[in-house]
């Protein structure tokens, strides 16, 4: 008899946590459940605690493999599953004991390809709730999603980029062979899987119950703040946003709202408070443009520029711009204007950037190596 849910857990170097999280699980008060952990090259104690959890209940489905990222994990998890649909769970958090009772009662009542809730986040040094953080989604529910509703008011749209705050039908992924891109290790990974499968989804379910509770600041978690993980992560995004692209480009879904959707992830790696591209090296500016150039190119930008708000076609008009050999006094004055408060300065900051650029660079890069 088939489970009416599974729960997959990538576990790497998380003997600290993991007991807590396999507690909540193996105590929801939907019993007909699977609890699918993966041990992706554990290094601590984490493998032997998870043995000892699945000799204490059956219900404890327990893979290992060498270390491969945590999107190879979810896919090992994914092949072995039996449930009516698939939940996530990350090892260092934990679900209210009613969590996937609920969920899974809500699919059922209205037939849902995906469901999700709410959830709590709190601190990992203190572990006391941060309020300001807590996501309580309103209720809604559509019948008749599809992807041209996407970045209009859709269901889909509302959603959070997360895994682990929703069921999927298991049979959705399966008919589709939907699955996380291994590449992704490092970020991304919910994303890229959440722009794959919602798509195929037609009828989708938010219900604003806050059933799982999410670690924040986890000491050894990834951290983007200094300049060269900030360009990595935008050489991450690029690579992601490209991949998604292909993916609606064979499925024949290419439109206005995909386009822009990229645009604005882009965005705050050129023009933001603290942007990456004005603060990284001149050969790094270059991958970058040249990654930027490919995904307009692949997304369609010939097509959907004109649907793009203004302030998003005036820096798509900057970034494509192929004169960027102002004058001297015109330099002097992008220098100076880069110095203004708010957007007016950052928009300049952008300017100057480009207007400083290396144009022999250019020809001696001839691939982009992230691409």
């Amino acid at each position: 008899m088939n489970s009416d849910v599974s729960i997959i857990i990538p576990c790497c170097n998380v003997g600290m946590y993991v007991d807590a999280c396999l507690a909540s699980l193996t105590g929801q008060t939907l019993q007909n459940i699977e609890i699918i952990c993966i041990n992706d090259g554990s290094t601590d104690d984490t493998w032997s605690r998870l043995c000892r959890w699945r000799e204490r209940d059956a219900r404890i489905v327990l893979l290992d493999q060498p270390n491969a990222g945590v999107s190879a994990a979810r896919n090992a998890g994914l092949n072995a599953a039996h449930g009516l649909y698939i939940g996530f769970a990350d090892p260092d958090d934990y679900a209210d004991p009613g969590m996937y009772g609920r969920l899974f009662s809500a699919a059922q009542e209205y037939d849902a390809d995906i469901v999700e809730c709410g959830n709590h986040v709190f601190s990992d040094s203190t572990g006391h709730p941060i309020e300001a953080k807590k996501r309580s989604p309103r209720w809604c529910f559509e019948p008749d999603a599809s992807p041209e509703n996407f970045f209009r008011d859709s269901v889909w749209g509302k959603m959070d980029i997360c895994v682990w705050n929703k069921l999927f039908r298991r049979s959705l992924l399966e008919r589709h062979g939907i699955r996380f891109d291994p590449n992704l290790k490092q970020g991304g990974e919910d994303e890229n899987f959440r722009l794959t499968v919602v798509p195929h989804a037609c009828r989708l379910l938010l219900i604003p119950d806050c059933l799982y509770h999410y670690r924040h600041n986890r000491e050894g978690s990834i951290s983007c703040r200094n300049i060269d993980a900030g360009y990595e992560n935008c050489q991450r995004e690029l690579a992601r946003l490209l991949h998604v692209v292909d993916y609606w480009k064979r499925q024949g879904w290419l439109n206005a709202g995909l386009f822009t959707y990229g645009v604005r992830k882009l965005k705050t790696f050129f023009i933001s408070k603290h942007a990456v591209f004005t603060r990284i090296s001149s050969r790094q500016q270059q991958e970058i443009l040249q990654g930027w150039h490919l995904f307009c190119q692949h997304a369609g930008k010939e097509r959907f520029f004109p649907f793009l708000p203004e302030r998003e076609q005036h820096m798509t008009f900057m970034l494509d711009a192929s004169d960027r050999q102002p004058n001297a006094i015109h330099k002097f004055m992008l220098a100076a204007g880069s110095f203004l408060p708010g957007p007016a300065g950052r928009s300049y900051a952008l300017q100057k950037a480009l207007a400083f650029l290396d144009d022999s660079s250019t020809k001696e890069t001839e691939t982009v190596k992230h691409f």
